[in-house]
């Protein structure tokens, strides 16, 4: 493997991971912050130009202990199909109790190994319900003692959308599919 190169082969599979436009545009600036010899790209190698037409559906987390998963950034859309605003939220205060222990899990993963995660949402509610794919990746803090973040991409991969209910909890709801792509780090044996 070329030694300028050493994520070729990498970057081609997390490219393949999603056959979805949207996502593989949002790997790809990823990608491009990143470049060709390092692990991972710093926060302050984020190009917002590189994302202009999917600022309303990123998700920037920000890990600042076991519990403290704070969405510093939810893009309108996102916002727009869950019916509330997750920003400035810890994400233990809006999951599912029960989904919380894998939710951090996965998150404090991808972050901090680092790794990347595919998720499949289906709204169930319908035959024809929404799907969406969450492709999440990690970033590394711009200076020693920051906390780590990872920046998620909502795209939609088909289906009806139907507003939530507006008497249900302001719960971002679990996925029902997800899988970790390596990096170059490798991923979690326990694939959970």
């Amino acid at each position: 493997m070329d030694k300028a190169e050493p994520f070729a082969e990498i970057d081609q599979a997390l490219l393949a991971a999603s056959s979805n436009e949207v996502s593989r545009r949002f790997i790809a600036a990823w990608l491009g912050w990143r470049g060709a010899a390092r692990l991972l790209p710093k926060r302050a190698d984020i190009d917002i130009a590189d994302i202009k037409e999917l600022l309303d559906r990123v998700i920037l987390v920000e890990l600042g202990g076991p519990d403290g998963l704070r969405v510093k950034v939810a893009g309108s859309r996102l916002r727009n199909h869950i019916d509330f605003e997750a920003t400035g939220k810890n994400l233990a205060a809006i999951t599912p109790p029960g989904d919380w222990p894998l939710r951090r899990w996965r998150i404090t993963e991808m972050a901090t190994r680092p790794c990347a995660g595919v998720s499949i949402l289906r709204d169930r509610r319908r035959r024809d319900g929404i799907t969406v794919e969450m492709v999440t990746l990690p970033l590394e803090p711009d200076a020693p003692g920051k906390p780590p973040l990872t920046l998620s991409n909502i795209a939609v991969c088909g289906g009806v959308y139907e507003p939530p209910p507006k008497d249900r909890p302001l719960l971002w709801p679990a996925v029902e599919e997800f899988r970790f792509l390596d990096l170059g780090a490798g991923v979690p044996e326990k694939a959970a």
